[in-house]
């Protein structure tokens, strides 16, 4: 006999019991019907929809670097995507203004060489009794305005990008420099690049948007129907590349032409294979205290409008009438009809069905 005729010999050997559900087989029709079956996952949350959504990072690990002084993007050190560190050059300006700025330090450091001078001058003269207090207090008054003017210009030149050792290093050889070095701020990944070489710049003008990374958040475009049904702590499962999120904020304004909201979730797992930008389909998992399991989705069939899996018992297979909250690409979650500690068919349903289902059709009462 061939593996069919096999087959339905077994099926038509079946018995279904008294209670309708119980398909009835021993332990050899089991066997030769290669009946597999697998325990089922007990999760905490039920499916609620499918949506868009993309990879971003927090306002708050996001950076611009601007030109701190106008000029001529002489060269630029990194291009797009790539990770930098924190004090790494970026680029080069080449700037006039930098230039005048370093010419009137010099000056101011001069002045307030000379001013220093006289003071300690004056202070000698004081002691002597060579000239008044009054003549000191002008001389002194000389000097505390050729300091504050040496360190405004010093305070100007590190706003302006300078280190305070190149401006050690400038105050020491007195040459000037108009090549003005760009430094990344902080550790992170250029997520967009401005700078062009031989680009003229205006002080402040963007040059490079610097991601922090290690903290990203996933932003789903939610239906406002279904509004109602997100809750904060709420999961966001991606499936590929796979991660997991939590909800931290629902939207409270509505795109009027899209009539979705923004749903906001931080990355709890897997942040590591995602990129800032990147648009991802997600699976919103709603919260639940009832028992809830995850069966694979060959264990579910329907029969008349309602949906079954197989359960072993003592003397074969139950068909269990289930509720199902909802599927997924692979598994099918229930949160009706399954106890904990019951294993359901996941191989061999095809022929248990038709023993359970046939045996009507053929004339034998249930």
């Amino acid at each position: 006999m061939n593996r069919f005729g096999l087959l339905l010999g077994l099926l038509f050997s079946a018995t279904v019991a008294a209670d309708q559900n119980r398909v009835q087989l021993d332990a050899q029709q089991i066997e030769h019907l290669d009946v597999r079956t697998t325990l089922p996952a007990e999760v905490g949350a039920l499916p609620l929809l499918r949506a868009p959504g993309r990879a971003t990072l927090p306002p708050a690990r996001e950076f611009i670097v601007s030109a701190r002084q106008s000029g001529v993007i002489s060269h630029v050190d990194v291009p797009l995507g790539v990770k930098v560190s924190k004090g790494q050059i970026l680029a080069a300006i080449q700037s006039t203004a930098l230039l005048d700025l370093q010419r009137s330090l010099l000056d101011a450091a001069s002045a307030h060489q000379v001013a220093a001078a006289k003071l300690n001058r004056d202070e000698t003269l004081l002691r002597e009794g060579v000239i008044s207090r009054m003549r000191w207090q002008e001389t002194r008054s000389d000097f505390d305005r050729a300091e504050a003017s040496l360190r405004t210009l010093e305070q100007t030149l590190l706003a302006s990008g300078m280190s305070a050792a190149e401006i050690a290093r400038l105050r020491s050889t007195r040459q000037v420099d108009p090549l003005l070095s760009v430094y990344a701020p902080t550790d992170g990944i250029i997520l967009e690049r401005m700078a062009v070489v031989g680009q003229r710049v205006d002080t402040l003008a963007p040059l490079f948007r610097i991601g922090k990374l290690g903290e990203l958040w996933l932003e789903v475009d939610m239906p406002q129907e279904r509004l109602q049904e997100v809750r904060i702590g709420d999961r966001v499962t991606v499936e590929s590349p796979p991660a997991v999120a939590r909800i931290i904020e629902v939207g409270q304004s509505v795109d009027p032409r899209s009539q979705s909201a923004l749903v906001r979730a931080v990355v709890e797992k897997g942040a590591s294979s995602l990129r800032p930008g990147m648009n991802v389909n997600v699976q919103l998992m709603h919260r639940s205290t009832d028992r809830i399991f995850k069966v694979p989705v060959a264990a579910v069939f329907g029969y008349e409008g309602k949906q079954y899996v197989f359960v072993p018992v003592a003397d074969g297979f139950e068909a269990r009438e289930v509720a199902v909250a909802g599927q997924e690409t692979y598994h099918v979650v229930i949160h009706e009809g399954l106890r904990p500690g019951e294993r359901v068919v996941v191989q061999g349903v095809a022929a248990l069905k038709a023993a359970w289902v046939g045996m009507d059709e053929g004339g034998e009462s249930h």
